[in-house]
């Protein structure tokens, strides 16, 4: 097996769950599936990441995910944000401005 090119996490932390991480979770598996990326790309779950808890007042949390090794933190990601990351990141290299919570520089 090689490795992976990118390692993909879902925070599934109680407030992330609540707002439906694990929808978000389940969507990227489905869409690396089926985009034939399996080989290339690994889905997993994350604890808590606190990213909700540095850009949210209480109530108002939604999934965070964490690209790596790009280093790219997406916050509000909502099972509608999934092919966006998927076509614009995984495939292309992009960053989703829209969602981007924090960047590491390499």
């Amino acid at each position: 097996m090689n490795p992976y090119k990118l390692h993909i996490f879902v925070c599934l932390g109680k407030r992330c769950a609540a707002k439906g991480s694990e929808d978000v979770l389940e969507r990227l598996k489905e869409k690396i599936k089926d985009d034939g990326l399996k080989d290339a790309v690994k889905v997993s779950r994350s604890g808590c990441l606190k990213v909700c808890k540095e850009t949210h007042s209480e109530g108002e949390y939604s999934a965070a995910v964490v690209i790596y090794p790009d280093g790219v933190w997406y916050r509000n990601v909502m099972v509608s944000d999934v092919d966006e990351i998927v076509d614009r990141h995984v495939k292309k290299g992009e960053t989703v401005e829209r969602l981007l919570h924090f960047k590491m520089s390499r």
